[in-house]
């Protein structure tokens, strides 16, 4: 039997060594040696539409279309207690915090949430499976027996929005958030308070995808408009515009 997925792959992700490669379609993931082009194990989940390695390269948290935020250990092959409900709609993308300590997840329920890593305590049933003890927002105790502690996540906080929400990054110095919107405009808060700093408008059609620059003075972005618009961070001002595909932009990066 053919090692690939069945359906289209949504999203594709390298480990922080390049040493493995998570893609991600309708019925869960699989965990490629991107060298070989081997497949070494699949696992079984919902839908997934995006998906970001956790720090340390072992564990990988994908988005649903359900709305659910799964986490798998990618070394282990299994999949972990994650959070079944993170949001009530498709969740289109996700960001790693620069600190490491959380991510953001981005949905079509109009929210940004935030979330942290956390070790939590399971029951383990001898088999490797487990029901999380005190849910992913208990930091976990000692541990009892017949017990272990896995990786979880924490809801820290939302930031709510008018519109579907397609994508979010933060900027790698950790101080602005942005987010593209159904509504076809981008829009940059300060990752600390949430207050709003920036709209960019332009795009004609919604923005499906974008990436702020290593500096984080530039963001780019790419729409179904088929564009692709530079950004600058300091005003909001376009500096350029880019007929990028004869179809809908769907992801770039610096």
């Amino acid at each position: 039997e053919a090692a690939g997925h069945r359906a289209d792959v949504r999203a594709a992700v390298l480990s922080p060594d390049d040493a493995t490669l998570v893609t991600c379609s309708h019925k869960g993931v699989k965990v490629w040696n991107p060298e070989a082009g081997a497949c070494l194990r699949s696992v079984e989940g919902g839908y997934g539409l995006c998906a970001a390695f956790a720090p340390g390269g072992r564990h990988v948290v994908v988005g649903t279309k359900s709305g659910a935020l799964e986490l798998v250990d990618v070394q282990a092959g299994t999949a972990l207690t994650g959070a079944p409900d993170a949001h009530a709609g498709a969740v289109w993308g996700l960001a790693l915090l620069p600190d490491g300590s959380g991510f953001l997840s981005a949905s079509a329920d109009k929210s940004v949430k935030f979330w942290e890593w956390r070790l939590i305590d399971v029951a383990d049933d001898g088999n490797g499976e487990g029901e999380a003890g005190g849910g992913a927002n208990s930091a976990g105790g000692a541990g009892e027996p017949g017990s272990r502690r896995e990786l979880g996540v924490a809801h820290v906080k939302t930031l709510q929005m008018a519109e579907d929400v397609l994508s979010v990054r933060v900027t790698p110095d950790g101080k602005l958030l942005s987010v593209s919107l159904l509504d076809n405009t981008l829009k940059v808060f300060f990752a600390d308070s949430l207050k709003f700093f920036l709209s960019l408008y332009g795009h004609r059609l919604p923005a499906l995808c974008h990436d702020v620059s290593g500096d984080s003075q530039l963001l780019a972005s790419g729409g179904a408009d088929k564009n692709i618009r530079i950004w600058g961070l300091d005003f909001g001002d376009c500096h350029r515009s880019i007929f990028a595909h004869d179809d809908s932009v769907t992801a770039l990066a610096f």
